[in-house]
């Protein structure tokens, strides 16, 4: 049986084949609004498919990242990605690691499905696979995705101020972190 971490809102599973070809992933990666705040400029141009197939390819193959599709309980509807990256064998050995969400489905904006999500995934990291400390960076502006991690006791450990380039515009880098006590349970 395939992994399948389930939350109140949403469950994760593995980002398949079938997720990859699946035409809405690539749209949410071609909608500006989507992936402005993601951090990955060379989707802030028009893309082709293949470069998002090359990097998807990376992923899988890294084994310090686990990557996954969210879908909504209930309609099992494929609305985003989670990673879970320990960057390298450091972050193994030091059982620390970096989490990231992508809601890229718009019309599920604002409706708790991040904040579900993230939560499912950083409850699984810290109970099942023994991390002790999660880490996050978002991009200032990005309010709905820092609230979804204050919300569940990520903490703001600092800024890199004016580090990225949104629309022409430098904003701050928010570094976020979270030890394994303080995820806040489903409120």
């Amino acid at each position: 049986m395939s992994l399948r971490l389930d939350g109140t809102k949403t469950y994760l599973a593995p980002f398949e084949a079938r997720h990859l070809s699946d035409p809405r992933y690539f749209a949410w990666l071609s909608d500006l609004e989507v992936v402005r705040f993601i951090g990955r400029d060379e989707y802030l141009r028009p893309i082709e498919f293949e470069r998002v197939r090359e990097y998807v390819h990376d992923v899988w193959a890294n084994p310090y990242i686990s990557f996954f599709a969210v879908h909504v309980q209930g309609t099992d509807a494929f609305v985003g990605t989670a990673k879970l990256n320990y960057l390298d064998q450091s972050g193994l050995t030091h059982r620390t690691a970096d989490v990231g969400i992508m809601i890229g489905d718009r019309g599920c904006w604002g409706t708790g499905l991040a904040t579900d999500a993230l939560r499912t995934l950083c409850r699984y990291s810290f109970e099942t696979l023994g991390v002790r400390k999660l880490t996050a960076g978002a991009i200032a502006g990005n309010d709905a995705v820092i609230k979804a991690f204050l919300r569940i006791g990520f903490v703001e450990e600092g800024r890199l101020r004016q580090k990225v380039c949104v629309a022409g515009d430098y904003k701050d880098h928010v570094l976020l972190g979270c030890l394994k006590g303080e995820l806040r349970a489903d409120r």
